[in-house]
């Protein structure tokens, strides 16, 4: 990527969100301090707001968001922490959302005006919060512009940990772009292998390259045949431009279906009418392990949970008004099974 223009130039960034959420609460402080100078909300250091699980992650992705909305490069791209990190970072914005809704519902929090001004002052905060995340997580949802590229190595742990979060990205909604399989040891189909002077680095490098077929080979029946990009593994370390550009030539794709697409609940009605109805609700889930599927209900949300990670989907309308009474899981589909309700059922 590069600046619009510019010819395909790069900046990076490192990004300090402690400094960044004590400039963004100073802005925040300030204006409420002085639209409602009894809330003492100006007293608040922004150290203070440190310790709030979360915080700095979501001011980081506000700030990328930022970033992404200023039409000034033609990508932003993000290095991400280690998986479990990254996980919870990109599922932090619609978890606040979904539980501020739940303890205090908008239509709640503005059908009655605050009694006090420290009272409006927190209600003022709450909705820019709220305003934030809502669009941060529509924009991590939009398949038009976000993807996530994972990059792995052909190990057995790393590639077990691959597919577990190509699962949990799945079921988080986030699009994936592609799969990268690094460090890569190119066999030369012009070169005999075979009957090699006995030296153990020999010995490595023709076992190396075996293992690492056998693990792409059980990537393959974890995920499927997905498409991937095969990245090899170099003499040197790739620094500055035209290292990187070599190895982005040396880099080749190896065909196969794209990356699973995000949660996309399907609902019908199976069967029957009124209270006889059966409507079903269908979710493809490729590469979540059976085994470690959990399900669940709480009030209108279905939890689907695994290796870890839980999706709060909110159920259809008509699904609100009904009872789960089956639910299977085959072929990397999940299919769960509604009845009406005859407590809430219109009559």
């Amino acid at each position: 990527g590069g600046r619009a223009g510019s010819g395909g130039s790069l900046d990076a960034l490192a990004l300090d969100t402690l400094a960044l959420l004590e400039v963004r609460w100073r802005e925040i402080a300030g204006i409420l301090e002085e639209k409602f100078p009894q809330s003492e909300l100006g007293t608040v250091a922004p150290e203070e707001l440190s310790a709030l699980p979360g915080i700095q992650e979501v001011l980081g992705l506000h700030e990328v968001a930022e970033l992404a909305e200023s039409g000034e490069w033609d990508h932003v791209v993000v290095d991400c922490a280690s998986t479990a990190d990254a996980l919870r970072m990109l599922t932090l914005p619609a978890t606040f959302g979904l539980y501020l809704e739940r303890a205090w519902p908008r239509y709640r929090r503005l059908g009655q005006p605050p009694a006090d001004p420290a009272s409006a002052a927190m209600l003022a905060l709450l909705e820019r919060v709220a305003d934030g995340t809502e669009r941060l997580s529509a924009l991590l949802a939009d398949a038009s512009r976000v993807g996530a590229h994972l990059v792995l190595t052909a190990e057995r742990v790393v590639a077990a940990e691959a597919a577990r979060t190509l699962g949990a990205l799945t079921l988080m909604g986030v699009p994936v772009a592609e799969l990268l399989v690094n460090q890569i040891l190119v066999q030369d189909d012009s070169f005999e292998y075979q009957n090699l002077p006995a030296h153990p680095a020999f010995d490595w490098y023709s076992e190396r390259i075996a293992e690492q077929q056998v693990v792409l080979d059980e990537l393959d029946s974890a995920i499927g045949d997905v498409k991937l990009v095969l990245v090899p593994h170099l003499p040197g370390e790739p620094i500055g431009p035209k290292a990187l550009g070599e190895l982005l030539e040396a880099a080749r794709l190896r065909d196969g279906s794209p990356p699973p697409a995000p949660l996309r609940p399907v609902v019908d009605r199976e069967s029957g009418t009124g209270l006889d109805a059966v409507y079903r609700m269908r979710l493809e889930l490729p590469q979540v392990d059976p085994g470690a599927l959990t399900l669940g209900r709480v009030d209108d949300d279905l939890i689907i949970g695994s290796g870890g990670m839980r999706r709060r989907v909110r159920l259809a309308s008509v699904l609100r008004r009904c009872i789960v009474f089956d639910a299977q899981f085959r072929g990397g589909e999940l299919t769960v099974r509604f009845r009406p309700d005859p407590a809430v059922w219109p009559k």
